[in-house]
């Protein structure tokens, strides 16, 4: 009786184990391959993985002996001479080959959680890491079905390596001949980048993808891909145990976590289109005193400072409903009106890219010289605050990038967090970051929390009988300078955050902007959302206010280019505005109505923004506006007719006050003094 033996055979799925004897041919061996495929063995565990193929004939593959694949096994009668423990490669020979659902058992379905996205509608979100390990060129998932964002496919066309000139000293050929001093490089080159002023500290993350190509471009059978990080634990077991606490297995728990520094980055540049519209976001703090929280709405276009790089191009702030305070801010979920501004977008040709928010202490003592303090983005501060790092990770899962090269059709996120701040000279400052993937994969599965009184540093929770917690440890030196790895309990931010430089255009840069933030001629813009607190309300009395000055006759309605020294486009190119045309109670307009108007604004076509408001839908707002008058409020009567006494008061306080010329803050009209600086009225 011949004696038994175990072959090893690897494959993009995966490594397995088949047994066979001496007496066995290469047909012999091809065809138990085959049948082993088909009909897996559940009396053992490891078998029950083995259905995830789909082979029907001997012809669907190819084993080979070595891993070049230089050497196939072919299909004779000869009997073999492989030994126990050998290891033969499998390859397909047809397309779809694998079915694009990988999971480690067939009775056990894809884990799909349904997430809860900004845009109001609900998808399902696969769950992080479900999938095996894969070759880069070719995802589990069909490439096909995966539509990118549009820099994406741009990028992808592009050489993107970076060109040299010929060096007079070095180079020695004639003009049309390359060497090695002149040759394009890559674009993840290291030195290169080092060796940029200022320095690039993070490649693109299309250029990370040209590495890990390049890298595995020499072994054909080298199987690597963007697997997304999972630190949850498998829900259901193929091994059939029970679930946790109970029960836990090699299979089912995720690997342990060491946080390491983000070589890349999804987004290498923020860029507003100009400064106007954060000014009017920031009115609100100069205002109130008040923090205040935005989502930036732009676009994602190639950015030349890195190679293969990607800015955000910010177009518009929308403030959602919040309660602000002056060390605090609180979004209030769900906010009824964010799949209407974000359908807005979508037909502007434009999306949400990032989140904004303030953190500005007036500086009462003017130690830096200028009108806020410079708290934090220093040695002895922090960058952001382990809330603010959570808060980050939970926006970025909800908008998670598009990528053919993961199994799982997406990895990362170009989602953009920006915070307004006090620099070094006291004066007002943004700073872009990002939080790392590792950071998205702990928040996703709710394991990092912040301190109690150190904003700098996280907690990883640790294991309980509700959830099992994977070790996360990261890597210091110590005293000796050594290098150890300690348990993140607690944990230096520092290892999730990534900056993103941020700015506006330069004063020659032709950029137009998507909406009239930019007119210079505006003097009153319309009223921002969700600002009642400082006395800001939309309503047709704030419509009437903002038509009259775009009037020669100071009428409401006269609102044609031919009437003032106004374009159209600078009357209506105003977010704000169409979305309370939107939303309000009197005349609203729906989705369909401003479908000619919203592809005017985003073709900046202004004889079609003229059409629409000659039209039956314009004019109807125009001549409800002009039947009370110009200075006649909606209603017939006057504003307190619907306004209690309290508003009159907020409003009557708020039409006389006065800036600071110290701290710049907005006081009441009855002050005297300064509310934060005690500085005089008038000084």
């Amino acid at each position: 009786m011949s004696k038994t033996s175990v072959l090893r055979i690897q494959s993009s799925e995966g490594t397995k184990r088949l047994d066979f004897n001496s007496q066995d041919t290469y047909k012999s061996i091809y065809e138990k391959v085959m049948k082993f495929l088909e009909k897996p063995k559940l009396k053992h565990p490891f078998f029950q993985v083995a259905q995830i193929f789909s082979l029907s004939s001997l012809d669907d593959f190819t084993l080979y002996k070595e891993k070049n694949k230089q050497l196939p096994l072919g299909r004779t009668q000869n009997k073999t001479n492989l030994k126990h423990g050998d290891m033969i490669y499998l390859v397909p020979e047809r397309a779809n080959l694998f079915p694009t659902d990988t999971n480690s058992s067939l009775h056990v379905p894809t884990d799909i959680k349904s997430d809860t996205p900004t845009n109001g509608n609900s998808y399902a979100s696969p769950k992080v890491g479900s999938f095996q390990i894969n070759n880069l060129t070719k995802s589990s998932t069909n490439a096909t079905d995966i539509r990118e964002d549009d820099v994406d496919i741009q990028l992808d066309k592009l050489d993107g390596r970076i060109p040299r000139k010929r060096d007079p000293q070095l180079c020695h050929h004639n003009v049309h001949g390359k060497c090695l001093h002149c040759i394009p490089i890559e674009p993840y080159d290291e030195e290169f980048l080092k060796n940029r002023n200022p320095p690039i500290k993070h490649m693109s993350f299309r250029a990370s993808i040209r590495k890990l190509q390049s890298s595995t471009a020499g072994e054909r059978n080298t199987f690597a891909s963007l697997e997304n990080i999972s630190c949850s634990i498998k829900e259901k077991c193929a091994t059939g145990h029970a679930p946790w606490p109970k029960g836990v297995c090699t299979k089912c728990q995720p690997n342990p976590v060491t946080l390491m520094r983000q070589p890349y980055r999804h987004v290498d540049n923020i860029m507003f289109e100009n400064g106007n519209m954060v000014n009017r976001f920031l009115n609100y703090w100069r205002s109130s005193g008040h923090q205040r929280i935005g989502f930036l709405y732009g676009r994602y276009e190639i950015y030349d400072g890195v190679p293969l790089g990607v800015r955000a191009v910010v177009s518009a702030i929308y403030e959602p409903p919040q309660e602000t305070s002056r060390d605090s801010v609180k979004l209030i979920l769900p906010d009824p009106h964010e799949a209407l501004i974000n359908d807005l977008a979508r037909r502007l040709n434009i999306r949400r890219i990032g989140w904004i928010f303030t953190d500005l202490i007036p500086d009462e003592s003017k130690s830096g010289g200028g009108p806020v303090l410079h708290h934090r983005g220093n040695v002895n501060s922090y960058f952001l605050s382990a809330q603010e790092c959570i808060t980050a990770g939970w926006f970025q899962n909800n908008h998670p990038n598009t990528c053919k090269y993961s199994p799982d059709g997406y990895f990362g996120s170009k989602f953009v967090t920006v915070v307004v701040t006090g620099d070094v000279s006291g004066q007002i400052h943004f700073e872009g970051y990002q939080v790392s993937n590792q950071c998205m994969a702990l928040v996703k599965s709710k394991i990092l929390f912040p301190t109690y009184d150190a904003p700098e540093l996280g907690y990883v929770r640790e294991t309980s009988s509700e959830q099992y917690v994977p070790d996360v440890y990261y890597k210091e030196k110590d005293s000796y300078n050594n290098e150890i790895m300690k348990i993140a309990r607690p944990l230096p931010l520092e290892y999730l955050i990534i900056d993103v430089p941020t700015g506006f255009p330069s004063s020659d840069a032709q950029i137009q902007s998507t909406f009239n933030d930019d007119c210079q001629t505006i003097k009153t813009p319309f009223c921002v959302e969700n600002r009642m607190q400082i006395g800001e309300l939309q309503d047709m009395n704030a419509l009437a206010t903002y038509l009259q000055q775009f009037s020669k006759t100071g009428g409401a309605g006269v609102t044609t280019s031919s009437a003032s020294q106004f374009k159209a486009t600078d009357i209506l190119s105003d977010i704000h505005l169409l979305r309370y045309l939107a939303v309000n109670d009197i005349i609203s307009f729906s989705m369909d109505q401003l479908d000619p108007l919203l592809d005017s604004i985003r073709t900046h076509d202004l004889n079609g923004i003229e059409t629409w408001m000659e039209g039956s839908d314009w004019q109807t707002i125009v001549q409800v506006l002009q039947s009370h008058g110009p200075n006649t409020p909606l209603g017939g009567g006057t504003r307190s007719s619907y306004m209690d006494y309290e508003e009159q008061h907020d409003l009557a306080s708020s039409s006389s006050q006065w800036n600071c010329p110290r701290c710049t803050f907005l006081n009441i009209g009855s002050s005297r003094t300064c509310e934060i600086c005690s500085c005089e009225k008038g000084s």
